[in-house]
């Protein structure tokens, strides 16, 4: 077959908030009053002289969590769990002083904040494909004029929808949209995408009138009672609904002049008339009910995209309506998996195929009849029914176009999932990572030429899997360069600028989980091909991507997971960029949903020895100041913390630790090269003491990773933050 578009020759080449201390001591003799804040020792009067192990002193000065007071100079109380005291000793719970003596490291003791569990029907805001983190690293990097973030925006800004002067062309007084039948349509299209390009222009200008431009089109839409029904309503609704409640939960997370009634009235009519666990309304027709009704079942009958759209679509909502049900249902379906027992059942199945209908080199088509002898049966939605084992997808041998849509809605569903918690963007042995590849060395070679693959990959025999889809209409049997049953148009390679997905999912296998770049290359120079023939990813065509994910998606290196600056009352982690300068705690290193190890963390030793604070591998423990530290350290493991720097210049590097011995040393690195060697901690007596480790440090502006590497001996000292300083 002809190739009836240029080919291109391409060469790719390829990183401290302290918690209240207890006063728990005892009284000795004639001792002076603790200090404050639970600090050391701090003001304690001198004494006579501490108990060994423990013990009560006989008019030592008090010591929070029993280290020596540092005002003081008497023996203190012995240090692991010592509390500090009304009066002059206090009583240690492993504590190794006598006289004079010292505490252990940190003089660490029991009285940290406890960390509450994490509830399992909260969710992260803004939580859908942007976390709060993900929005500052935009932000941040857009004013830092770093590339390609920069050059990303300035495709996002030229976009006549993303305009602050955009005209809303949806009227409050509307109740029914109809894409089939051409009812206010191409009004509603026009909102939503504006929608969501307006929130992200919010994002990064933190320009009130693009938050109030989202708010107008919201506004505009919030009294609709029929999405009609009928046809292919679960495409039609999952496609109009997605992107609208993107934006409306950026908003609503970020935005306090979306009022709350109007919020109200959003909600209830994205579930109108009315939300059932155990029963479809009776009131719903085709001409009665919106967006929720028309995706819950997902299609059944259809293809892939068809499928998965309507649960696109329902999982952000579940996200923004802050509905545990209705976000599980999506994800669960999407997981093969069967409903929760709360929740209305899946379609049932299976659907036999009968009389042939069609039949070309590329697919068979035949007619069905749905049965319903097998509960939750799992139709072309399912990840592993639309991409397949070798990484084909399902519309493979229907056309490019939809294969591509169909992917694109996947990696959606993964990142809206990866964001509260769930790693299914990795199951299945990484099958989207499979079928990104697919379809990128299929359609990117039929434009480029590469050194190991100069002419168009056909695949053939065994790279090609022949298999009835799960409704039993469609038999795939080769993979279609043209447009279904049209066998002139051609479809293959007609991504760049209208099929922007390879972004997203670059920033997934390639920086959140370090795939070898062996495993990305077809990915990877998918996105080369269509950034040199259309420049940053743009909007992409109608409704179906996200787009513009140069600016939204890309990571900078090393940055694989979400900084993190504690955790809120529901457990769920508060996610936030580092700003220097400032103080950054050791404990909050970033946050992965699932193993950071070799991402986020590299840690010598199974489980978190302190069980404090956090759930991963990285040992912490409770600090003589009520503060969670970093403790049992060993040499060869490090931490990531992904940072912003405002101003490019030279700063100053320090770090507060406790040290029983000498020893022990660290290493300090930004953005993939180490700014330090390694640089020895001083004994410091097991008190908590700020040292610098680089004077005078060149840092770029941006946001970028600071690592933290242990060096030196093990266990020496205990860390608690990193302090960075103007130089």
């Amino acid at each position: 077959m002809d190739r009836v578009v240029p080919r291109l020759v391409v060469c790719v080449a390829l990183l401290g908030a302290a918690c209240g201390g207890s006063n728990a001591g005892g009284s000795g003799a004639g001792g002076g009053n603790a200090g404050a804040m639970a600090a050391a020792g701090r003001g304690g009067t001198t004494g006579s002289g501490g108990a060994p192990v423990g013990g009560v002193g006989g008019g030592g000065a008090t010591g929070a969590g029993g280290a020596t007071g540092v005002a003081g100079t008497g023996g203190g109380a012995g240090g692991a769990g010592g509390g500090a005291g009304a009066g002059g000793g206090a009583t240690g719970m492993a504590g190794l002083s006598g006289a004079g003596g010292a505490a252990g490291v940190g003089g660490t003791t029991a009285s940290c904040a406890p960390i509450a569990p994490r509830d399992p029907n909260a969710f992260v805001h803004p939580g859908g494909l942007h976390k709060r983190s993900d929005m500052d690293r935009m932000r941040y990097l857009v004013a830092a004029g770093v590339e390609p973030w920069a050059a990303a925006y300035q495709k996002l800004r030229a976009d006549s929808l993303a305009s602050p002067t955009y005209a809303v062309r949806g009227d409050p007084t509307w109740t029914q949209v109809s894409r089939d039948g051409g009812v206010h349509a191409s009004e509603f299209e026009s909102d939503t995408n504006a929608a969501y390009l307006q929130a992200l222009m919010w994002i990064v200008t933190q320009d009130t009138r693009h938050a109030q431009k989202c708010v107008e089109i919201f506004n505009a839409w919030k009294n609709l009672t029929e999405v009609t029904g009928g046809g292919t309503a679960p495409l039609n609704a999952g496609l109009y609904a997605y992107k609208l409640v993107e934006a409306a939960e950026i908003i609503k997370s970020t935005y306090s002049g979306w009022a709350a009634a109007d919020v109200q009235a959003f909600k209830a009519m994205l579930v109108y008339p009315g939300l059932s666990r155990t029963a479809v309304p009776a009131s719903l027709s085709d001409t009665n009910g919106t967006f929720y009704w028309r995706i819950y079942n997902g299609d059944p009958g259809r293809h892939g995209n068809q499928d998965m759209i309507a649960w696109r679509a329902m999982i952000v909502m579940g996200v923004f309506l802050d509905d545990r049900i209705m976000f599980d249902r999506a994800l669960r379906y999407f997981k093969g998996q069967t409903h929760r027992t709360d929740d209305l059942p899946y379609p049932s199945g299976p659907s036999p195929s009968g009389t042939q209908l069609d039949d070309n080199q590329y697919f068979t088509t035949y007619q069905v009849t749905r049965q319903s002898t097998l509960p939750d049966y799992g139709y072309n939605g399912v990840l592993g029914n639309y991409v397949w084992e070798n990484g084909q997808c399902q519309e493979a041998s229907r056309d490019q176009q939809h294969a591509f849509f169909g992917l694109g809605i996947a990696a959606g569903i993964a990142d809206v999932a990866w964001n509260q918690g769930d790693g299914v963007w990795n199951t299945l042995d990484n099958r989207l990572l499979k079928g990104f590849e697919f379809m990128a060395r299929y359609n990117v070679s039929y434009i480029a030429s590469f050194p190991d693959q100069t002419a168009a990959w056909e695949p053939a025999g065994s790279e090609v899997i022949v298999r009835t889809d799960r409704t039993g209409r469609w038999r795939s049997k080769a993979i279609n360069p043209h447009f279904e049953s049209d066998l002139v148009g051609i479809s293959r390679g007609d991504f760049p600028g209208k099929r922007p997905v390879f972004e997203q999912a670059l920033a997934h296998f390639k920086t959140r989980m370090g795939r070898p770049a062996a495993e990305t290359l077809w990915t990877q120079r998918g996105r080369d091909v269509a950034l040199a023939m259309s420049g940053e990813e743009p909007r992409g065509f109608s409704l179906d991507h996200p787009g513009f994910g140069g600016l939204t998606f890309q990571r900078p290196p090393l940055c694989a997971g979400d900084p993190i600056t504690g955790f809120a009352a529901n457990g769920l982690p508060v996610f936030g960029v580092h700003v220097l300068p400032g103080i950054v705690r050791a404990v909050d290193y970033d946050h992965f949903p699932v193993s950071g190890e070799g991402r986020t963390y590299h840690d010598l030793s199974p489980g978190n020895a302190g069980a404090q604070y956090r759930a991963d591998d990285v040992d912490i423990a409770c600090g003589a100041e009520g503060q969670y530290v970093l403790s049992s350290v060993e040499p060869g493991e490090w931490l990531v913390y992904t940072v912003h720097v405002p101003t490019a210049g030279n700063y100053r590097i320090d770090v507060r630790y406790a040290a029983a011995v000498a020893g022990g040393a660290i290493r300090i690195g930004f953005g993939g090269s180490d700014v330090t060697g390694d640089v020895a901690l001083p004994a410091s007596g097991g008190a908590w003491r700020t040292t610098t480790v680089a004077t005078s440090v060149a840092l770029k502006a941006g946001v970028q990773a600071l690592r933290v590497s242990i060096a030196g001996a093990a266990s020496a000292f205990d860390l608690d933050s990193i302090v960075v300083g103007g130089g």
